[in-house]
């Protein structure tokens, strides 16, 4: 079968823990985190990261190692990489710097690199598109490269890629997989709201009203304070609101930042609704979460999801891994039906 060629956009703190938890779980006894240990018969031991792009002088020029724990990085060491040999690359600034990051990020003064040529000439299967959210015209230009260099993009960001019918018609045309859009954590926000009202659904229990927020301290959380606060409120909402049959007032995903919370993340769920006989009851849950690892395990799966659907000559958005592993996929399921479709698709 050979393995899986990886280039990754955007060597931030989601691609830390990425990068960590590749070579934790390449030897790990117990794959503790692990959703799936092997996807159409690709473990992570058949990953291999080949080449990575970044914006920023304390990580251009760096080994992809030793990159990921450069300022302004948070995430936490759960695992030491040995050197890869793939130094970062300067990547296209574009949009890439918003204005409340601006002072976080030290732009290098390098000339971007030919990142078309560069995935062409690695052999890249999948692109993994990991730069801030709000970076829309250089998350479309990374779409744009893997299409010229004919190799699968994942698109962790908020930006329309897989769910835009021009992008997906386009990667169909040219016969190569896509997934996306804007990631769905392994115990994130927007996934556990899904799974408490589908959970309370299923009990036959009327939902009146809820709310869920979230605090984090990450440059993510700062990038959709700016950028994405009302983009992300649209495509968080939309994804919960699946999770039931009928409309009620909803609101998920409105962000504050607080610096100090470091990479960590807190969330408040608020639900009202009504039981048996009409019995009202209220429900307040707080989750907190390290922000980065918990979109490690669906990365990994989403990356190895690909390779399969190449080796099966798929085309276009593949939405058993889009559905699944993203929070705007072109046709949402709900937590459910995704999973069984995924499970589906990947033969377990």
């Amino acid at each position: 079968m050979g393995g899986i060629r990886v280039a990754v956009a955007g060597v931030g703190n989601c691609c830390s823990a990425l990068v960590q938890g590749f070579h934790l779980y390449r030897s790990a006894g117990e794959p503790v985190g692990i959703i799936h240990e092997a996807i159409g018969g690709y473990t992570v031991s058949d990953i291999e990261f080949v080449s990575a792009y970044d914006i920023d002088r304390r990580k251009v020029g760096m080994d992809l190692s030793e990159a990921i724990f450069s300022e302004p990085n948070r995430a936490p060491r759960f695992s030491v990489p040995p050197k890869l040999g793939v130094p970062v690359l300067m990547g296209p600034v574009l949009d890439g710097v918003g204005g409340f990051a601006k002072d976080l990020i030290d732009v290098a003064d390098a000339e971007p690199a030919d990142v078309a040529g560069g995935l062409e000439a690695k052999g890249v299967d999948v692109l993994v598109n990991l730069i801030p959210g709000g970076s829309d015209e250089a998350s479309r230009f990374y779409a744009g490269a893997a299409l010229e260099a004919g190799c699968a993009f994942l698109n962790a960001t908020p930006t329309a890629i897989a769910s835009d019918a021009s992008w997906a018609e386009r990667f169909e045309a040219a016969g190569l997989p896509l997934a996306g859009d804007d990631l769905l954590d392994q115990v994130g926000a927007t996934v556990v709201h899904m799974g408490l009202l589908e959970f309370l659904n299923g009990r036959g229990v009327q939902i009146d009203e809820s709310f869920q927020l979230d605090v984090g301290g990450a440059t993510e959380s700062l990038n959709t304070l700016e950028r994405t606060r009302e983009q992300k409120r649209s495509i968080k909402t939309a994804a919960v609101a699946r999770s039931v049959p009928y409309a009620f007032p909803l609101v998920s995903g409105s962000t504050d930042y607080v610096d100090f919370l470091g990479n960590s993340r807190d969330s408040f769920f608020w639900v009202r609704g009504r039981c048996f006989g009409g019995a009202p009851f209220t429900m307040d849950v707080k989750l907190g979460t390290v922000d980065a690892p918990n979109g490690g395990a669906v990365i990994l799966d989403a990356i190895r999801s690909l390779k399969l659907a190449a080796d099966r000559g798929m085309a276009g958005t593949i939405l058993p891994v889009s559905a699944y592993a993203f929070k705007n996929p072109p046709e949402r399921r709900s937590l459910a039906e995704a999973y069984a479709l995924f499970r589906s698709f990947i033969g377990a």
